[in-house]
């Protein structure tokens, strides 16, 4: 992983990367972003476009644009359970692109228990305890890749700016999980590196009930194909870099919870 130093200017992108800390890597953040008003550095309410994504650098400072291009160098997916009462994760998969090969989980298991809708979906009647167990499992898709943002609002300064190719992360959860990797899948069967294509973003409003969101659309602009560079080439390993780091902590994880089982069963013994 290139360890760049973060530019202390954050009103110029045109360098920002990662940095390496004692949690690993680390880089610049998307979002979908469903809040019109935002809080300013003084305190005072601002008002940001949404929906829009908004983009937190590595210094914490975030920017908002409904005006957003992607650029996709690299996709994973991932499992997870979070606990809503705890407020926290109870258990995490290694990334992983490709459903038949096994994913280590910090509980030493594959993909969290993950198993299909249609899979998950007979358990409803034959096993409800396992269905309940099945559901937990959420599936993930992490995006990396570069971002172009027109007329951004900066809430630090009130004022706002464009932004070009920053390297960025984006995690999609279950109702944006499936969307994005057509949309990858259909370039690549015109025989086009997705990475050369500009995806323009859209936003569509969602509903269910009383739940209200927004699920990403994307518009690949063909007529404008980018050429790729060996800038291209050590960025798409940086980012292969950061998923390898980030699944050896999952492997640290694991390894340090059945040390933990251990420990507590030889309690046992002695007790």
């Amino acid at each position: 992983m290139s360890n760049l130093a973060i530019i202390t200017d954050s009103t110029d992108f045109s360098q920002l990367y990662t940095t390496l800390s004692p949690a690993g890597p680390n880089i610049a953040r998307l979002r979908i972003n469903r809040d019109s008003s935002v809080e300013g550095s003084d305190g005072s309410l601002l008002t940001v476009p949404a929906p829009s994504l908004a983009l937190r650098d590595t210094d914490d400072t975030e920017l908002y644009s409904n005006d957003c291009y992607l650029r996709v160098y690299l996709d994973t997916m991932q499992t997870a359970v979070f606990d809503s009462d705890a407020e926290e994760y109870t258990n995490m998969s290694a990334h992983f692109r490709d459903f038949s090969k096994p994913a280590i989980d910090w509980l030493g298991g594959d993909k969290c228990g993950w198993v299909p809708a249609k899979v998950r979906e007979k358990l409803r009647v034959e096993d409800p305890t396992a269905y309940a167990t099945a559901s937990k499992v959420k599936l993930y898709r992490h995006v990396y890749g570069t971002v172009r943002m027109v007329d951004a609002v900066d809430p630090s300064t009130g004022g706002t700016k464009d932004i070009d190719s920053v390297p960025f992360r984006l995690r999609l959860g279950p109702s944006n999980f499936m969307e994005i990797g057509n949309v990858i899948g259909g370039i690549v069967k015109q025989g086009v590196n997705p990475a050369s294509v500009e995806l323009k973003i859209d936003f569509e409003l969602k509903k269910r009930g009383s739940n209200k969101w927004f699920n990403l659309k994307y518009k690949p602009i063909m007529t404008n194909i980018i050429d790729l560079d060996s800038d291209y080439q050590e960025l798409l390993s940086d980012f292969a870099q950061l998923v390898k780091v980030e699944n050896e902590q999952i492997l640290d994880k694991m390894r340090e919870n059945a040390s933990e089982v251990v420990d507590e069963f030889d309690d046992v013994l002695e007790a």
